[in-house]
C-alpha cells in the first residue's frame, strides 16, 4: 500500500482529495494536518464522509511515514514554506495543488508541471515532484494541446469561462476574470513547451455561474485547417489519455460534474474555430488531477481509484 499523508487538509481542495483516497485501493491515508483543527473529525469540516471515516485532523507533521505528500494550502505562498520548514526526503513524492511550485524560475527544479495530458512521460519516469496546474489553464490548455503540437497556434485567442463560484460571494454573471490572470501565463508557457514560436495573445474572460462546480469554456481562434482535419488532430492527441474526449455533440456540465473527465467539442464558422470544453474544476481542475498524477508517479494503471460516476444532469 502507498501512504498518504495530507496538509492544509481543512480545504475544499482536501476535503475533495480525502473523499477519492478513503476509496482509493492502493493507497493508506495516514494523516490529515490542519492545527487549527487538530482532534476535529475530519467529517465534522468535509461533508460526505459521515459514516466513511472516523480519522481526526492532526496537528503539524512532519512526514516521515509516508510515501506521497499533497500539500492543499489556499494561501500563495504556503507551499514553498511548508517546504523549506520541514525536512522533505528527497525521494518522497509531493503534490501540491497550490500556485507555489507551477512556474519554477529555475531550469533545474525537480517540479514538473503535472498535467498529464502534456507530461506524462516525465511523471512516469521518475518524478518526485509535481505541481498541478489551475483550473482555468487546465481547461485552456486541453482545448488547445492538440493545435500547439501541430503549430497551430497562430492568432490571437478569445477564451470565455463560466465556473463555480470561486469564493462563494459572487454573484451568477459576475465577472471573476478580465483578462487579467495568472493562469494566462501559466498557460502561455505550456503551450510554449509544445510550439515554442507561440506568442499570440489568450484574452480571457471568465464569469461565476453560480453553481457548486463544474467550468465550462468557448475558445475561438482562426485557422485555414478544415473542421474535419481538425477533430483527426484532436482524436489523435487523445487517444491514449484515459480522461479527454472529443464529443459530437456539445457537451454538458452534467456529463463531468464529479468524474476526473474532459468533454470537447470542435466546429468552425468560416475561418473561425470555436472549441468548447467542459470539464469539474474542482476534480479535474483540482483533487483528481492529483490523483491522477499520484498513478502515474507509482506506475498505477492511471484510471484506479477514479472511476467517479458523472451526474446525469
Amino acid at each position: 500500500m502507498i501512504r498518504a499523508g495530507i496538509v492544509g487538509g481543512d480545504s475544499d481542495a482536501a476535503g475533495e482529495l480525502i473523499r477519492i483516497l478513503i476509496n482509493h485501493p492502493d493507497i493508506e491515508l495516514m494523516w490529515v494536518s490542519a492545527p487549527n483543527e487538530e482532534d476535529v473529525l475530519l467529517s465534522q469540516r468535509h461533508r460526505g464522509l459521515n459514516g466513511e471515516t472516523y480519522m481526526r485532523f492532526c496537528g503539524d507533521r512532519s512526514p516521515s511515514d509516508i510515501d506521497v505528500l499533497f500539500l492543499c494550502f489556499t494561501e500563495d505562498g504556503d507551499s514553498e514554506r511548508y517546504m523549506s520548514r520541514h525536512a522533505i526526503d528527497d525521494n518522497l513524492k509531493v503534490i501540491d495543488l497550490s500556485p507555489d511550485f507551477r512556474m519554477p524560475e529555475n531550469e533545474d527544479s525537480p517540479w514538473v508541471y503535472a498535467l498529464p495530458e502534456l507530461n506524462r512521460k516525465p511523471l512516469v519516469r521518475g518524478a518526485v515532484r509535481a505541481a498541478v496546474p489551475g483550473p482555468l489553464a487546465t481547461i485552456m490548455l486541453l482545448s488547445l494541446l492538440p493545435l500547439a503540437k501541430n503549430l497551430m497556434l497562430n492568432s490571437e485567442i478569445h477564451v470565455s469561462c463560466v465556473s463555480s463560484a470561486a469564493t462563494g460571494n459572487e454573484k451568477p454573471g459576475e465577472a471573476t476574470v478580465v483578462l487579467e490572470h495568472e493562469e494566462i501565463e501559466e498557460t502561455k508557457k505550456a503551450l510554449c513547451s509544445l510550439q515554442s514560436s507561440f506568442n499570440s495573445d489568450i484574452r480571457l474572460v471568465a464569469t461565476a455561474g453560480g453553481w457548486e462546480s463544474g467550468l465550462a469554456a468557448n475558445i475561438y481562434l482562426d485557422t485555414p485547417i478544415s473542421e474535419d482535419d481538425i477533430k483527426d488532430i484532436y482524436d489523435t492527441f487523445y487517444e491514449d489519455h484515459g480522461f479527454t474526449f472529443l464529443s459530437e455533440s456539445y457537451p454538458d456540465l452534467g456529463e463531468v460534474r464529479g468524474t476526473n473527465k474532459c468533454l470537447m467539442h470542435v466546429g468552425k464558422t468560416g475561418n473561425t474555430l470555436v472549441i468548447s470544453t467542459v470539464m469539474d474544476d474542482c476534480l479535474k481542475g483540482g483533487a483528481s488531477a492529483a490523483v491522477h498524477v499520484m498513478n502515474l508517479m507509482f506506475g498505477l494503471q492511471e484510471r484506479v481509484g477514479l472511476m467517479l460516476k458523472a451526474a446525469a444532469r
